[in-house]
């Protein structure tokens, strides 16, 4: 089980100034949109994770996993305010993600149908993915290297923050759906997830890009093609952290973020917290 004393609920109240770039990150449209594209995917991704985990509560008798579960929730229920504090920024810029929310909406009202256990499953996978994204910004300076510092921020906080509950989700799902039957559901969520969670996210860019005016600018396109592709291979780097996922002995804690995340702490404390 992770350390519960590890997971530490933050509220940094970010603000979102009016003279914040649409395009904060490289001055490129399509690197800012990806990002910008996952924002909008939070405050009620969050939420569905949040629930999934708290179906079980009353399952859950390791009074640490119960610490962790608590934590956790806090964390997200953060993270989703501080998402839609985020979007309307998105808004205020013209960009239009309302039927982005819709759709996300949408989709995770349709997961709400699926068995719990399943449900439990899906967010595992999703937790995996928002833990190698979050190992590839905090253990790589390019990838934030030349964006605005203000949104850089949020992004390193909810980075930090996943990397320290990345497997309370999974440790849930161990325990109430252990055995082959479980590690079937979470191969099979993540298989779904891993193709969904990308077509989704690349059909948010395509809509952030039309809405900006920057959907044929092929130069944006090149650069983020090395962005995430090439050097620093941020999309890259995530997606070849996958397949672990599928060994019968694979957990979260397999990859060591420790030292990571105690750096990241350090900075919050000097850099946010004090701010």
């Amino acid at each position: 089980m992770s350390d519960s004393h590890n997971i530490t609920p933050r509220d940094p109240g970010f603000e979102f100034s009016d003279d914040l770039p649409v395009n904060w990150h490289s001055a490129n449209p399509v690197i800012s949109h990806m990002y910008n594209g996952l924002s909008v995917t939070f405050p009620d991704g969050e939420k569905f994770f949040v629930d999934s985990v708290r179906h079980f509560r009353d399952e859950i008798t390791d009074p640490n996993l119960a610490e962790d579960v608590r934590r956790f929730t806090i964390q997200e229920n953060i993270h989703s305010r501080e998402h839609v504090a985020y979007n309307k920024y998105l808004a205020a810029n013209g960009l239009r993600p309302e039927p982005l929310e819709a759709g996300v909406r949408f989709g995770m009202n349709l997961s709400r149908k699926l068995p719990k256990r399943m449900q439990l499953a899906i967010t595992c996978a999703i937790e995996h993915f928002t833990a190698l994204f979050a190992e590839v910004l905090l253990s790589d300076p390019r990838a934030l290297e030349n964006a605005h510092p203000d949104i850089a921020n949020i992004w390193r906080w909810h980075a930090m923050e996943e990397s320290e509950h990345k497997a309370v989700a999974f440790d849930v799902s161990k325990t109430v759906d252990p055995g082959v039957g479980g590690y079937l559901r979470r191969c099979l969520a993540m298989t779904v997830t891993a193709i969904n969670f990308n077509l989704i996210s690349f059909f948010h860019v395509l809509y952030l890009l039309k809405q900006s005016g920057d959907l044929f600018n092929r130069s944006a396109w090149a650069e983020a093609m090395a962005y995430f592709w090439g050097k620093p291979g941020v999309w890259r780097r995530v997606l070849a952290g996958i397949p672990t996922y599928y060994r019968p002995s694979f957990h979260p804690n397999d990859r060591d973020t420790d030292a990571l995340v105690k750096k990241w702490r350090a900075w919050y404390a000097d850099a946010v917290q004090t701010s």
